[in-house]
């Protein structure tokens, strides 16, 4: 590794360590993490001033190549003195999402999702096409220099798109780890489902991640945003359950009687009836079923639309839209909220907003405990 880092790794240093936190950093901190401003900090004041001047120079270069670094003023608890610290608006710095324009949408003036000036790029349906056979042909060309860049261009612009649009295209992918951890519960369940023989197994549970015995009647098994799911009939709670494969183990059958049925699958069971649905929305806390409001900032506005979570009640200028969920299970669904990192909170009914606000609390309790620790280590 080189001990005198160019301009650009520390460019790259600076802004890869504020991508990655979504609250300001202070100046120390900052500069404590990139190593060519740390070399300075612990030396001579006239280091220290080499090192400001060095930041602020990076600071307005990066600002002219698009890269948008704040100076905030922020404070870590209530009641703690102003500190002044820097962040990366990253939502200035992607380009725009890119949104398909149907036929009906040009000729009504529709504007579909409400957005921001400059945060969406729409494209005709037949201007898509158009440029996807375009890509592919350039792509295609024998000995064509920009082959890789038409290659790469195509990716892009079919990742927004819909499929029957897109046609052939190359697949990309990675090995997924739950993958492989699914392979076997799969396999047995499988043979079991069709002999309808009750079955136990070790599940991991997401709400304490603790692990727990659990003893089912299988009703069917179901492949959805790349996990497998078993539906079944929870003997223990009393009640319909999804099951995630990549979380059982030790998956054991009832080997009484194996020839002989343990159940029979209720006549108005339906398994379609059951895919797309979310943790939140099999089972039934005690007080029962709530709509909850929830608060989508952009652009997670737009991938909540997307994806069709939710009924949206209300859209900003902003971009931002307020969207109402039909809550079975309340912590299951204040933990998906909190997994979206900020970009949705939840509003509505005064309970859950409260219930949601102390899970926020405790994750950044949790967090700061694990910096003092580390702290403390280093002192």
């Amino acid at each position: 590794m080189s001990t005198n880092p160019t301009k650009l790794q520390r460019w790259l240093d600076v802004v890869a360590f504020l991508a990655a936190r979504r609250f300001p950093v202070s100046t120390e901190d900052l500069w404590g993490n990139v190593p060519s401003y740390a070399a300075g900090v612990d030396g001579a004041a006239k280091d220290k001033a080499a090192v400001r001047r060095m930041f602020e120079r990076d600071k307005e270069e990066l600002k002219e190549l698009g890269i948008p670094i704040e100076t905030v003023t922020f404070h870590m608890n209530e009641g703690d003195a102003d500190s002044s610290g820097y962040r990366l608006a990253r939502q200035d710095f992607h380009l725009p999402y890119l949104r398909l324009v149907k036929e009906a949408e040009e000729e009504s003036g529709s504007a579909g999702h409400v957005a921001p000036a400059g945060k969406t790029f729409d494209v005709a349906e037949e201007e898509a096409g158009a440029a996807l056979d375009g890509l592919r042909e350039l792509a295609a060309l024998p000995s064509f220099p920009l082959a890789r860049h038409a290659r790469s261009a195509f990716r892009k612009l079919a990742f927004d798109l819909e499929p029957e649009m897109v046609g052939e295209a190359p697949v990309l992918y990675a090995t997924d780890p739950e993958t492989a951890a699914a392979a076997e519960p799969l396999k047995v369940l499988s043979d079991t489902l069709t002999r309808r023989k009750k079955v136990a197994f070790t599940y991991q549970g997401m709400a304490r991640d603790e692990s727990s015995q659990r003893h089912v009647l299988p009703y069917g098994l179901l492949f959805q945003h790349g996990r497998w799911y078993l539906v079944a009939r929870d003997e223990d709670r009393d009640g319909m359950r999804m099951f995630r494969l990549g979380r059982m183990s030790a998956v054991e059958p009832n080997p009484k009687a194996p020839g002989t049925p343990d159940y029979e699958i209720p006549s108005d069971f339906e398994l379609s009836e059951y895919s797309g649905r979310k943790a939140w929305e099999l089972g039934d806390d005690v007080e029962g079923p709530v709509d909850a409001v929830v608060d989508f900032r952009f652009p997670r506005s737009l991938w909540a639309e997307r994806n069709e979570h939710g009924e949206v009640t209300e859209s900003r200028e902003d971009g931002g839209q307020l969207r109402r969920f039909h809550v079975h299970r309340r912590d299951p669904f204040l933990r998906w909220v909190l997994s979206l990192e900020g970009d949705a909170r939840v509003v509505e009914p005064t309970e859950m907003r409260d219930a949601f606000r102390g899970m926020v609390g405790d994750v950044v309790r949790l967090y700061q405990g694990s910096e003092r620790a580390k702290e403390g280590e280093h002192g």
